[in-house]
């Protein structure tokens, strides 16, 4: 039987996992669109015939295994409470609510209908992060300190962090800093444009200093023109006692109480003379297998991110049908949380330290 996913929202993060369903269109189908114009609703009509409704009633009668919630965070509360209310499992946009009070109501939300709901936070799931967590967790680099995000943004970089630094829910104070750089812009959602040395835009660069409870440290560093700029270039390091990952170069004690050095290596199919198709098999250190495409076997070609959403949404169908949870909404929400913390530092121009919340006690 093929998953039913019905989809609130078509805009440019919807129409990315429209697209992966349809790589598994043989176990995975969009069972109903949600819109709100006409227009939109004659164009998502063409795409998904007889599945289009302009009526959120209408739309809960059909038959979904889960339903993605993919509208701006002012409306997303609002969404999830109706679903919520119907026993429909939820797969929500992130952030799932707008603000700290919102956050708090998402959770209570989950608490009084006893919801299924998680958040379409796929990051940890892409190759390259699933090889770092793999050799934090063989315990090569030792016990981990300190690290750096320069490769995600808000809360997409904070769930890597707690992930790397092992914190969980621990508090922590924020000192955080905002600047805005000139760079030429070449580059966007839209693909490579014609780039003129004209064409300049305001690069806002964050940076913050997240100290934990247990004394371990993350530092944020990103700015907005990072995920397409080809002169704006993504990093991150992971130190530990015994060892450090420096993008793709690792360095850790090994036998004999030598240093060990290498790299994190991509498995590619169809490069060179290889006929096995395009796409990527897994990830490897030396001998050491870090990673292996759960999909590379199936008959899709996919992106690292495609990847991940791929893993999202068989994660959330697990979990829809009775299975164990892939991505906590209370780890939604603390990840959420500290950028929310991290923002309200750079306004105020001083320290935050984070509370307790609802979702951590």
């Amino acid at each position: 039987m093929k998953v039913k996913i019905g989809f609130i929202g078509v805009g440019w993060r919807a129409h990315g996992y429209m697209r992966v369903v349809e790589e598994f269109r043989r176990r995975m189908e969009v069972s109903g669109v949600l819109v709100h114009s006409p227009q939109r609703a004659e164009q998502m009509e063409r795409e998904f015939p007889g599945k289009v409704d302009q009526d959120l009633e209408k739309f809960m009668e059909r038959d979904h295994d889960f339903v993605m919630v993919l509208v701006p965070k002012e409306a997303v509360l609002y969404y999830i409470t109706e679903l919520m209310k119907k026993g429909i499992p939820v797969l929500s946009e992130t952030p799932p609510g707008n603000g700290v009070t919102e956050l708090n109501q998402c959770y209570e939300l989950k608490e009084r209908y006893q919801g299924k709901i998680q958040v379409t936070e796929q990051c940890f799931l892409r190759p390259y992060y699933q090889a770092v967590l793999n050799l934090i967790q063989k315990g090569v680099l030792g016990s981990i300190s300190n690290m750096g995000m320069g490769t995600l943004h808000d809360y997409h970089a904070m769930s890597i962090m707690r992930k790397t630094l092992g914190v969980g829910f621990e508090n922590c104070t924020i000192d955080a800093r905002e600047y805005y750089f000139p760079v030429q812009y070449h580059c966007g959602r839209e693909g490579m444009c014609a780039a003129r040395s004209d064409h300049m835009v305001d690069d806002h660069r964050k940076r913050a200093e997240l100290v934990f409870e247990s004394g371990k440290v993350g530092f944020y560093d990103f700015s907005d023109e990072q995920y397409f700029n080809y002169f704006r270039t993504r990093h991150i390091y992971v130190r530990g006692e015994a060892g450090e990952i420096y993008d793709k170069d690792v360095a850790f004690l090994g036998e004999h109480h030598l240093p060990v050095l290498g790299k994190i290596v991509r498995d590619e199919l169809g490069q060179y003379e290889n006929l096995e198709g395009c796409g990527l098999r897994g990830l490897t250190l030396h001998d050491r297998q870090l990673y292996e495409n759960p999909y590379w076997r199936e008959d899709v070609r996919l992106n690292d991110d495609e990847i991940a959403m791929a893993g999202i949404l068989d994660g959330m169908a697990r979990y829809a049908a009775g299975g164990e949870e892939i991505y906590p909404l209370e780890e939604a929400l603390q990840d959420t949380y500290l950028h929310l913390t991290l923002d309200e530092s750079i306004r105020q121009g001083r320290p935050f330290t984070t509370t307790t919340q609802s979702w951590a006690k």
